[in-house]
C-alpha cells in the first residue's frame, strides 16, 4: 500500500476540527522553514491536513507571538517547537509509552552550535565558555536556546534574531562568539560568508528536537487528529516520494507545493475564530 493511498484513506476519518491555524516562525529556520522558499515542515503539514480533510491557515509571526497566541486561543498549532519549560505549559508535544517527547514524530533534531570569526579566542570547551571579551550573543525568540544560556555563568545577551544579525555584530566587535540552531547557522553563512570568515566550533552545546505542537485547548478537544497529524507526519517522513525529494527540499531548492501557498493566503485572510 503506497502512502499517498494511507494519507487518502483518512479523508473517511470523523469527528476532526475542520480547520487549524498553525503559526510559523517568521523567520528562516533551516532546513525546517524557509520564508522564501519551502522546508521540511512547510512541505509535510500542509499534505498532512489536506489527507485528513481539514483546512490549514498558516500565519507568519515572532516565534514568542506565536507562543502567546497558542496560549490566548489565537492559535490551534505551532509550525515548529521544542519541549521545554518555557513551551510546555501551553503546548502538548507526541510522546511514548514513558511520557518522554517521542522523536519518531520530530521533524528532525539540530545540533545547537557557537560559532565565531576564524582567529577569534573565544570557544566553547563542552562545558563552559571561555577566553570572552564581551558576552556571548545568542537568538532572542528561541526558548529551548534561551533556557540554556540562562543556566550558564558566562555573559550572554539575546540580541540579535537570526544568525546573520550575529555575524553582522561579530565583524563589527560587538561580539567573539554567538550561539545558534547549527542548520540555520551554516546557512547563513552559505549565503552571507563569501569569504569563509566564520567556522562553527565543536562540540555542540546540545541537540533539540522540533515537533509540530498543539495548543493544549485544541488537543484536549481533538484528541484524535492530533494524534493523526502527527502520524501522517511520520509516514511521510519515511515515504519513498519525500527521499526522492529530501536533499531538494532541505536545501531549499524546491517551489512551494499549491497546498504550502493555499495554507498561506488563507493566512492573510480575516479569521472570524479569532479573538
Amino acid at each position: 500500500m503506497t502512502l499517498r493511498l494511507l494519507l487518502l484513506m483518512c479523508l473517511s476519518c470523523s469527528g476532526f476540527a475542520n480547520e487549524l491555524r498553525i503559526c510559523a516562525d517568521d523567520r528562516n529556520v533551516p532546513p525546517l522553514l524557509y520564508s522564501d522558499g519551502m522546508g521540511i515542515a512547510q512541505y509535510m503539514v500542509p499534505l498532512a491536513t489536506e489527507a485528513l480533510g481539514v483546512t490549514l491557515r498558516l500565519y507568519h509571526r515572532p516565534q514568542p507571538r506565536c507562543l502567546y497566541g497558542a496560549a490566548n486561543g489565537q492559535f490551534d498549532a505551532l509550525l515548529l517547537a521544542s519541549p521545554n519549560m518555557k513551551t510546555e505549559p501551553f503546548v502538548v508535544f507526541p510522546t511514548n509509552v514513558k511520557g518522554m517527547p517521542d522523536n519518531r514524530y520530530a521533524f528532525v533534531s539540530m545540533r545547537v552550535v557557537a560559532f565565531r570569526m576564524k582567529g577569534a579566542n573565544a570557544r566553547w570547551d563542552g562545558e563552559h565558555f571561555l577566553d570572552l571579551t564581551l558576552p556571548v550573543l545568542y537568538e532572542s525568540g528561541v526558548p529551548a536556546v534561551n533556557m540554556f544560556m540562562d543556566k550558564l555563568p558566562a555573559p550572554s545577551r539575546a540580541s540579535a534574531r537570526t544568525p546573520i544579525h550575529m555575524m553582522q555584530m561579530m565583524r563589527l566587535g560587538r561580539a567573539d562568539i554567538a550561539v545558534g540552531l547549527e542548520p540555520a547557522v551554516r546557512y547563513a553563512m552559505q549565503q552571507n560568508d563569501p569569504d569563509q570568515q566564520f567556522e562553527v566550533i565543536d562540540p555542540p552545546l546540545f541537540t533539540s528536537s522540533l515537533f509540530l505542537a498543539f495548543s493544549k485547548p485544541f488537543a484536549n478537544a481533538n484528541p484524535a487528529l492530533t494524534r493523526q497529524l502527527w502520524e501522517q507526519i511520520r509516514l511521510l517522513s519515511n515515504g519513498d516520494e519525500w527521499q526522492s525529494i529530501k536533499a531538494q527540499v532541505m536545501n531549499n531548492q524546491l517551489p512551494p507545493t499549491p497546498q504550502l501557498e493555499r495554507a498561506v493566503q488563507l493566512g492573510l485572510q480575516p479569521d472570524a475564530r479569532a479573538p
